[in-house]
């Protein structure tokens, strides 16, 4: 569903870009769901690489900058075959030189426009067919962390597990490692209840469990449900999507429905990542 939205931003003044940092990722975690990720450069060393290496959603340029100005520095991203969207503002008079797919402000107007293009970005990005790609890719790249973690844990015989278990393909598969991983989780906090003081990877550990019980639901059965599923229109436009074996069950992908999509992947991203340190780090 792409829950992380970059923005690759030049500016020599960090104050002021943070002050709108602070209000955009609130903005957007809030009532999004989407993780703001800036790549901040103070001119225009390290760009170019930056476009090259990252998926980049919108680029924020100011014009007057400490090695070379702002309209230089756009030449030289469109000479590198990037065409993303670019805000480019200045306190003064901006160069008379136009480019295509760049927006001229005003700097006291820039966070006005970042925030009206972010948001007719994310409002491009969900329609149906995208949304229904990028909510699978992701949950398969979920997939690919279970696949790291039980990996880990199963190293001495993982040539064994590997046929058996991460080789198969299909939906059983994906909810058999999560099983598994739960398994683990479970043998593993049965060990450390043993301890007398309850240690502090006890309590992440318990957190975790949490978090991972709603994996299935969350993630499981909500890419399957996607990836398959018949998606419908009510009367006054919501859309949805009918759940797997429930006749009058959906899923809304209302404003409200798809950032909470966002929230989940996250959420269980986050705890995959905290799970594979905690599982597989031995503790001190």
């Amino acid at each position: 569903m792409k829950f992380e939205f970059y923005t690759l931003w030049v500016d020599d003044n960090r104050p002021f870009v943070e002050s709108i940092e602070m209000e955009l990722k609130e903005w957007l975690d809030n009532k999004k769901g989407c993780e703001l990720k800036v790549l901040l450069h103070r001119d225009e060393l390290g760009v170019i690489e930056d476009i090259a290496t990252h998926d980049i959603d919108l680029i924020v340029i100011d014009y007057r900058l400490p090695r070379e100005n702002g309209d230089v520095l756009i030449g030289k991203i469109r000479d590198s075959g990037c065409f993303q969207d670019i805000i480019f503002y200045s306190e003064g008079a901006l160069p008379e030189k136009r480019f295509d797919g760049v927006f001229y402000v005003s700097k006291e107007d820039a966070k006005t426009r970042i925030k009206e293009l972010t948001e007719l970005k994310l409002m491009r990005s969900s329609d149906l067919a995208t949304l229904r790609g990028w909510i699978v890719a992701d949950a398969i790249e979920l997939e690919y962390m279970l696949d790291e973690i039980l990996m880990e844990c199963f190293r001495p015989r993982h040539d064994i597990f590997a046929v058996e278990i991460l080789n198969r393909t299909g939906t059983l598969d994906f909810s058999k490692k999560q099983q598994i991983i739960n398994s683990l989780l479970t043998q593993e906090l049965s060990r450390l209840v043993g301890i007398k003081d309850v240690t502090e990877r006890h309590k992440k550990l318990q957190r975790c469990k949490g978090i991972f019980k709603s994996f299935e639901a969350e993630i499981i059965y909500y890419r399957n449900s996607v990836a398959h599923g018949k998606f419908e229109t009510t009367p006054d436009g919501v859309k949805r999507l009918r759940k797997l074996g429930k006749k009058s069950d959906y899923f809304d992908f209302d404003e409200n429905g798809i950032a909470q999509g966002r929230k989940n992947l996250r959420k269980h991203r986050d705890c995959l990542i905290e799970l594979r340190q905690l599982l597989i780090t031995p503790e001190e």
